[in-house]
Formats: structure tokens, C-alpha cells, sequence
């Protein structure tokens, strides 16, 4: 199967589509994911494999609408992507930790449980507020 580029070192102008980061081990878990906000309408996808490269991409992008995270609740706050993300204004919207759920929807993020459908992915996107 050959790997879609990676959207993120496109140069874009903030009123564009939206961004979406996928921190996800599996590529082909995250490939449906990106092809199910693909097929939503037009975006760019932030695809990474570790929390490592989070930062860095957080720096050059600070216009996430939100991350999909293959991490449960504990692993979010501990690595302090929690603070990072909210910082950003990004949603956060966890695939792994499903007994986190409740916990997870009362601080506003929200969780796909596994196995997820396009429709499911699409979801779990908040519509971004607009107006004052």
C-alpha cells in the first residue's frame, strides 16, 4: 500500500481547511482515520508515531482543530499533552482507553472505542464555535 504524503509542510492560509493531527502506531488504523476526514471535505492530516514528535509539531502548527490519540486518559495528562493541546485550543479525541470514557467525556474531549466507522470518526469532531 503506498503512504500518502504527509499534508503538514504544506503552506497554508489560516482561513483554510482544517488540521487534524493522528498520533496512531498502526498506519493503516491511521490511514482510515485520515481518509475518513479526507472524505468529510477538504483538511490536512499531521500524521505522527510517538508523543516525541507532538511538540515540535504542536510548534509549527498551532492551528490543530484536533488530535486523534491512540493514548488512554492517564497517558494524556502524564505526558502533559493535555495542558499542550488545550493550550492550542485543540480537541482532544481518544482511540485507545476505553474505561477512561466517562472521565474522558466529563473534561469535554471525546473517545472512539475501537473498532470506529467513518461515520463514528466524523462524529467526534466538535464543530468549531464561531462568533463571539
Amino acid at each position: 500500500m503506498n503512504e500518502r504524503p504527509d499534508d503538514s509542510r504544506r503552506d497554508v492560509p489560516a482561513q483554510s481547511a482544517p488540521v487534524y493531527l493522528v498520533l496512531e502506531r498502526n498506519s493503516l488504523i491511521a490511514e482510515d482515520i485520515a481518509g475518513s476526514l479526507r472524505a468529510a471535505g477538504p483538511c490536512d492530516i499531521i500524521r505522527i508515531k510517538s508523543t516525541e514528535e507532538m511538540a515540535s509539531r504542536l510548534a509549527a502548527n498551532d492551528r490543530i482543530e484536533a488530535a486523534f490519540l491512540e493514548m488512554n486518559y492517564a497517558q494524556v495528562v502524564n505526558s502533559g499533552l493535555a495542558d499542550m493541546l488545550r493550550t492550542c485550543g485543540t480537541q482532544i479525541i481518544l482511540t485507545a482507553g476505553e474505561d477512561d470514557e466517562e472521565c474522558v467525556r466529563s473534561l469535554g474531549w471525546n473517545m472512539l472505542v475501537r473498532p470506529f466507522t467513518d461515520e463514528m470518526i466524523r462524529h467526534a469532531i466538535r464543530p468549531r464555535k464561531t462568533g463571539g
